[in-house]
């Protein structure tokens, strides 16, 4: 019995030892338990209420906004070269022409015994059309009488002396969806451009002196080319693109001699040929809102609307008086630029892109530091058919305006996006408009203030 005793004294030693570390080892699982919170909760029970960084949102901050001529942009060797006429009821007049600079076919070509002109085509492969291709449009060439370079850089306020001769006075009405049925042939969509109203340029290249035919430069000395404008219009109108440097787009010289009959000689235009794109636009009779605001310079009118045209035709200033004062110590986590067009449906289609650069000291243009170190889709600037509106991102530029006292607050500078090429204009509502429904140009900015 007293062996037994102690067996059973011996197990019950054992079980309460292992019920103590049972409720040992449950009591450091939950001590555990206890300890592993959420790390972005550590803290938050005895951090008082009063101490924690506040993050704010505001979308009152002042805004200045006005639109102003844009004086050109470059317009020597585009993609794509722009010429029509076109009458916008807001805009005005806008007149496209391009300055033209051929290559000979073959060198030391020759026209043969007494070469008579039969006819002469421009020949220009349609891109695309801005406005309305329905109206009537008349198109004129002269000769220039001066060179251009192809090295050489120009600008859409270009003006060249030029022959006073019209050898051209085509009327057409546009088809850049249409095929060209030319000789029995059908040709891509294609303009043809008469050089021959008169024959005062065909003759000229049908007597070219040998030294002229036997190179391009010593054609280019010769003949210096020719520009091709449109007439203005009262009304409507359409602003067309056309692949210059295409192989269809070319000049092309018929003609016949005292012994071949039905001969042609080509003109190429290539990527070695200077070519330069002119805008003209003439704001006589454009809104007179516009007017007062984009050509007398009233700059208040901005609270209803501001204004962009391609084309090198309105830029617009964006300001913000009171940014300076904001406290140094704030940091802005975003901030975006919110401007919403005023038409519900633009006219003929606003703008794809947007391109915005900051005013300097020197009133040279630079890059914004959200442009250079963020993604472009972050920067934005591209329009959103849902919205009806552009946004774009400027949190490091608004950030060293506060932080950097000696940096001055030049402004933005608003243009479309590839304004050489694409004469689209768009109308925003300003930055305090009267008109019911209207949605005013803002900026949401979300910040922290340190103190």
């Amino acid at each position: 019995m007293i062996k037994s005793l102690g067996k059973i004294k011996g197990v019950r030693r054992f079980l309460s030892i292992s019920y103590i570390f049972s409720i040992l080892l449950v009591s450091f699982l939950l001590l555990i338990a206890a300890c592993s919170k959420p790390a972005g909760l550590i803290g938050v029970v005895v951090q008082p209420e009063d101490s924690r960084l506040p993050v704010v949102y505001t979308d009152t901050t002042e805004i200045l906004v006005y639109s102003i001529p844009e004086d050109s942009v470059r317009s020597d060797e585009l993609s794509v070269n722009v010429i029509g006429a076109n009458y916008d009821p807001v805009f005005g007049q806008t007149i496209g022409g391009v300055y033209l600079q051929f290559n000979l076919e073959e060198a030391k070509h020759r026209f043969g015994p007494n070469p008579v002109m039969d006819s002469m085509i421009l020949f220009l492969l349609y891109q695309d059309a801005y406005g309305d291709t329905t109206t009537p449009l008349t198109f004129r060439a002269y000769e220039m009488e001066e060179g251009i370079e192809r090295d050489s850089a120009y600008y859409s306020n270009l003006e060249l002396p030029l022959k006073s001769t019209d050898v051209s006075n085509t009327n057409f009405i546009p088809g850049p969806s249409d095929s060209l049925i030319f000789g029995g042939d059908t040709l891509p969509p294609m303009l043809k451009v008469r050089m021959d109203f008169n024959d005062e340029l065909a003759n000229k290249l049908l007597m070219a002196p040998d030294y002229a035919m036997d190179s391009n430069a010593g054609f280019h000395e010769y003949f210096k080319g020719v520009y091709v404008v449109a007439d203005p219009v009262e009304y409507g109108g359409a602003l067309l693109s056309f692949d210059i440097l295409s192989n269809f787009s070319e000049m092309i010289l018929y003609y016949h001699n005292d012994t071949v009959d039905s001969l042609s000689f080509d003109y190429m235009i290539t990527p070695l040929n200077a070519t330069i794109n002119t805008y003209e636009h003439i704001f006589d009779n454009s809104d007179f809102f516009f007017r007062q605001q984009v050509v007398e310079g009233d700059t208040t009118l901005g609270q209803e609307n501001f204004y962009l045209q391609g084309g090198s035709g309105v830029a617009s200033i964006i300001k913000f008086p009171n940014i300076k004062n904001w406290n140094k110590n704030t940091v802005l986590n975003e901030a975006k630029l919110i401007l919403n067009v005023s038409e519900e449906e633009p006219l003929w289609g606003a703008p794809q892109q947007l391109s915005m650069a900051q005013i300097e000291d020197d009133g040279n243009f630079g890059y914004l530091p959200d442009q250079i170190e963020e993604l472009e889709i972050y920067f934005g600037g591209g329009y959103k058919v849902s919205t009806n509106s552009y946004t774009f991102r400027i949190t490091r530029y608004l950030q060293s305006l506060i932080t950097d006292s000696e940096k001055n607050d030049n402004g933005l500078y608003l243009i479309p996006t590839g304004a050489s090429i694409f004469p689209n204009r768009v109308v925003f509502d300003g930055s305090n408009p009267s008109l019911e429904g209207a949605r005013s140009i803002r900026l949401e900015i979300i910040y922290t203030d340190l103190n």
